[in-house]
């Protein structure tokens, strides 16, 4: 009588360690880890002292850059490496305005250094990339540079040329840009795009 009630103890051992394995597995498999995950990104980040650096040292063409300027016509603005500093060319006459720029809270302040100053509501990068494998690879995709803010009373949105950057998520599922021009690794700052 005793040799049945031990091996039934044992059954019932033997269903509980299984039943907790299977529970165990489960929950290390549910860590939340996409790494292999295929996505398509299209993600709208502010323009800030870190990610300025996935679009630093490249040439912006804006078709209409009445929103950092008075001007109707094409200009292309830079970004310069030196930390918080910028170019703008007016396209039609080539003439030059170099200065500062800062950023708080999604906007670009633009001082040049000849004393003119413009403050522009919103600096957004754009970065678009399809089939983006989480934590194992590169793809080519863009970044566009869109600025919005009044203009003679009436709210205006500017969408740069698109530039190429390649474009990643680490294990982690966070967005990166590759910046071609200096070759940086710019965290945009974001999760799971």
């Amino acid at each position: 009588m005793q040799r049945r009630n031990l091996g039934k103890a044992m059954r019932y051992l033997v269903a509980v360690c299984a039943l907790g394995s299977a529970f165990a597995l489960v929950a290390c498999g549910s860590s939340g880890d996409n790494t292999g995950t295929v996505k398509n990104v299209n993600a709208t980040v502010a323009v800030t002292n870190s990610t300025v650096a996935a679009v630093q040292g490249r040439a912006i063409t804006i078709q209409n850059g009445q929103v950092i300027s008075n001007i109707s016509g094409t200009v292309t603005l830079t970004f310069s490496t030196v930390p918080n500093r910028f170019m703008l060319v007016t396209n039609a006459t080539n003439a030059v305005t170099v200065g500062s720029v800062q950023y708080n809270s999604g906007s670009c302040n633009f001082a040049a250094d000849g004393g003119a100053f413009v403050s522009v509501a919103t600096c957004n990068l754009i970065v678009f990339a399809n089939n983006v494998t989480v934590g194992t690879g590169q793809v080519q995709g863009t970044v566009t540079l869109v600025l919005n803010g009044p203009v003679n009373n009436v709210n205006v949105t500017v969408n740069s040329g698109a530039l190429t950057a390649t474009v990643f998520l680490n294990s982690n599922d966070e967005l990166f840009v590759v910046n071609p021009a200096t070759g940086a690794s710019v965290d945009m700052g974001i999760q799971n795009p």
